[in-house]
């Protein structure tokens, strides 16, 4: 007896497609050994002044076509970025985003099943976005992605140099090796102190480890979440209070945010399963986990475990040999503090790229589309406009803009949890303690029970 088909269980896609004027499907081979099609999505939104004649005219130049490759492998683009959308369309362009396929509304095949694992190919996720525009009949595009969007971008860009008009990558991804980067700059940072800004936190870090108040083999994505969402103030702060005997809660929260798998999926916005493939086999995410001190990719370490170990012929192409191929006017975003996809990662697309202007913000981490909408929604625009590099002159200005609103709750959510342990009465600190207690017993990370109480 075959099982319930997967769309039977996803409560609500027959009503997003339905309600939503917004959301396009173009039939896409599984694979390019799999002819079999699957429905794949992608929103599309139009000036207001338009209206839906340009939606179908290509050619009206007035109007400028910008395509959008939100993070992933396993982030949504439909239902997150509605708002993103909207705000662009007001403001004269011509949006499209598509879905990556395997997630969100593009995670099923025509039977209404998961896709399967060979779907998951990041050639075919490229040739994702060709097809997309194919479909909207959208000859040239100014191209926009983020972190693995970039990946896609650049990619795209390179293989069909004649579709893109403008090219911009926000904190891009470049090679399965890059990971290594963000290792060796997240520990000279704060294991190493060989930054002057953190020089004291290290210490106190190394110090915290000998004392068996944390365990720096485990503390690396804490500190790295903690130092993306809030910035080095925040890490400062949590530091300080573990080295007074608080700040256990703070620290057991973030631990428990990054390791149980439900806080890390949301049906339509995150969905990571289905292509653990690409994340772990190709793009080799958690590979260079080393179990060392503050290894910041210990958890994408333990997911890779999950899943067939990468091979050369199965990782992606190091975009680095195709990077000279691109001619488009190229853009390039990095924020200053950005751990994930360090600044030199963007500064080598920048010097391999053609022309390429590079935009480094100050006070900003990974993902500007995510963290600092209003800047990313000006280099779409200026991008489109013929002026991106001309942004250079006004990197003070644009770092002075205000995160997103979600960005925001999420760093004061942080500051207040700080906040109430450090100004907490005594029952606070007792909390405190019985967390740090019963979190130690069991090691989400290994399944096995924890050999002391340390964090």
């Amino acid at each position: 007896m075959r099982s319930v088909p997967e769309f039977l269980r996803r409560t609500g896609q027959d009503e997003l497609l339905t309600v939503r004027n917004d959301l396009m499907t173009v039939q896409r081979e599984i694979s390019a050994d799999d002819r079999r099609l699957f429905p794949l999505r992608y929103a599309r939104v139009n000036p207001p002044r338009t209206g839906r004649r340009a939606a179908a005219v290509h050619r009206d130049l007035a109007t400028p076509v910008v395509t959008v490759v939100p993070d992933g492998p396993g982030g949504a683009s439909v239902v997150p970025y509605d708002l993103l959308r909207r705000s662009l369309a007001s403001r004269g362009l011509d949006v499209i985003m598509p879905e990556h396929r395997g997630v969100g509304l593009s995670r099923l095949d025509s039977e209404g099943h998961d896709l399967p694992p060979h779907a998951m190919d990041v050639d075919e996720a490229v040739e994702d976005l060709r097809a997309a525009l194919d479909h909207a009949l959208v000859g040239r595009t100014v191209l926009y992605g983020c972190g693995y969007g970039a990946y896609l971008s650049l990619a795209f860009a390179a293989r069909h140099p004649e579709r893109v008009g403008a090219l911009v990558l926000d904190s891009p991804l470049l090679a399965p090796d890059d990971e290594l980067i963000s290792q060796r700059a997240f520990r000279a940072r704060y294991w190493e102190g060989t930054d002057l800004r953190t020089d004291t936190i290290a210490s106190t870090l190394r110090r915290l480890d000998d004392q068996a108040v944390i365990d720096a083999r485990r503390a690396g994505p804490v500190i790295l979440a903690v130092h993306e969402y809030g910035g080095t103030g925040d890490v400062r702060e949590l530091v300080d209070q573990l080295a007074v005997g608080r700040g256990q809660l703070t620290w057991t929260s973030v631990w428990q945010a990054l390791t149980q798998e439900w806080l890390q999926s949301t049906r339509y916005v995150s969905e990571p399963d289905l292509v653990a493939r690409i994340a772990h086999t190709q793009l080799g995410i958690g590979a260079h986990a080393d179990g060392g001190p503050l290894d910041p990719l210990l958890i994408s370490g333990e997911q890779a475990r999950q899943v067939p170990s990468p091979t050369a012929r199965s990782l992606a192409p190091d975009l680095r040999t195709l990077a000279s191929g691109v001619t488009a006017p190229t853009l390039v975003l990095s924020g200053e503090d950005d751990l994930v996809t360090p600044p030199q990662i963007a500064r080598d697309a920048a010097d391999l790229i053609p022309g390429a202007h590079l935009l480094s913000v100050p006070g900003t981490g990974h993902g500007i589309l995510d963290s600092h909408s209003q800047l990313a929604q000006i280099a779409m625009w200026w991008s489109a406009a013929g002026m991106g590099g001309e942004l250079l002159e006004h990197r003070e200005r644009l770092a002075a803009l205000k995160p997103t609103p979600t960005s925001q709750v999420l760093a004061h959510g942080l500051r207040l949890a700080l906040a109430a342990e450090r100004y907490s009465p005594w029952r606070m600190r007792l909390e405190s303690a019985r967390a740090r207690r019963a979190e130690a017993q069991f090691d989400p990370s290994s399944g096995k029970a924890a050999r002391g109480p340390r964090l």
